[in-house]
């Protein structure tokens, strides 16, 4: 830490006016994520709604930095949502078995990020008696599309758990730590809220790099045995484990820096979400998002072995990697659409007895 500078960790409730400047999405904070995820139908409906809620506000988390004349600028951040996960509410404290982990593991939704932060406003307004809103309409693939009745939430019964939603630093202020501050003030938070455990749908943050490679294969991966050591500080520039994997060469230790970091902080992987975002747009919407010119490449499109047909009454798509893509875009030259399904990781950090 720059001995200029002195960092707080705030809530929302507390400096809601620090929060503000997060509105503009120039903000160094908002560029940390691809422009296209802004547009998951989900993300646009909720995203403002944790700090339209009073009752949400404690659970918004943000990092301040104080320079030498008293000015306070956010370098960091951190969402989170209390909800009501029936299936813990069934596990006895003292059933810490793996069956029983693995039973609410698995309890878990395929669409993580869109799932919890849907269900963490709805239940809220349940329980404070306002009106709930209506579902969006999130499309999961051309001509499929989940509705609301396709979502079943409980609105009943107290918070007994807490979901990270997202954690951002400031470019320039990584490696300080100060994700670490952020993961344990929201097991903090929890553990005072009384709620059982802390949950993430997380994002890795090397994926991108590796959009072909299953979701399911790329969080097996770990880091050769000699870098062990190294890797407690992000190694920026480590090679791909696909050649690391012989016998007595590789490590326990995830590849992934963001999953690494958290498991060194007591996560647990419990379960891969396919379809956690859901991003469906137009060319021109995937152009300005992009910048990738889908109308001049829809033009040149012919049915290959590299194109996908649809099941009945789908058009035929073919798939592209994009900046900042977790997995490859659907493009659908017949109806000028493409579509973005984002797998996220869940992972639990338990909270009681901490």
């Amino acid at each position: 830490m720059d001995g200029l500078f002195k960092y707080k960790i705030c809530t929302a409730d507390r400096r809601l006016d620090c929060w503000t400047a997060l509105q503009d999405p120039d903000h160094p904070l908002n560029k940390a994520w691809p422009r296209f995820l802004e547009n998951d139908p989900f993300q646009k409906k909720y995203a403002d709604q944790l700090l339209q809620y009073p009752g949400l506000r404690r659970f918004q988390f943000g990092i301040l930095e104080q320079d030498a004349l008293g000015e306070e600028t956010m370098i960091a951040c951190a969402r989170s949502i209390p909800f009501f996960w029936p299936e813990l509410a069934h596990l006895s404290k003292s059933d810490g078995g793996d069956d029983a982990r693995s039973r609410l593991f698995s309890s878990l939704p395929d669409e993580g990020w869109d799932w919890i932060v849907a269900c963490g406003v709805r239940q809220y307004c349940a329980r404070e008696s306002i009106p709930i809103p209506p579902l969006p309409t999130r499309s999961v693939d051309f001509g499929k599309c989940v509705a609301a009745s396709d979502f079943v939430h409980h609105l009943s019964g107290p918070p007994n758990a807490l979901s990270a939603l997202s954690i951002t630093v400031r470019e320039d202020r990584r490696n300080q730590g100060l994700a670490e501050q952020l993961i344990d003030a929201m097991k903090q938070t929890a553990q005072v809220e009384g709620l059982r455990i802390l949950i993430a749908p997380l994002r890795p943050t090397r994926k991108m790099h590796h959009a072909l490679v299953q979701m399911e294969q790329y969080v097996s991966w770990t880091l050769p045995r000699h870098m062990e050591k190294q890797s407690r500080s992000t190694v920026a520039n480590t090679p791909s484990p696909k050649n690391a994997h012989c016998r007595g060469e590789a490590s326990t230790i995830p590849f992934d820096p963001w999953l690494r970091k958290h498991i060194r902080l007591g996560g647990t992987v419990a379960k891969i979400a396919p379809a956690s975002m859901s991003v469906c747009g137009s060319f021109a919407d995937w152009h300005a998002w992009t910048g990738i010119d889908f109308d001049s490449l829809g033009r040149h499109f012919r049915p290959s072995a590299t194109s996908k047909a649809g099941g009945s009454g789908q058009k035929a798509y073919w798939e592209m990697t994009i900046p900042g893509g977790l997995v490859p875009l659907k493009v659908f030259p017949g109806a000028e659409v493409c579509v973005y399904t984002e797998p996220n990781v869940w992972l639990c950090h338990a909270v009681e007895g901490r």
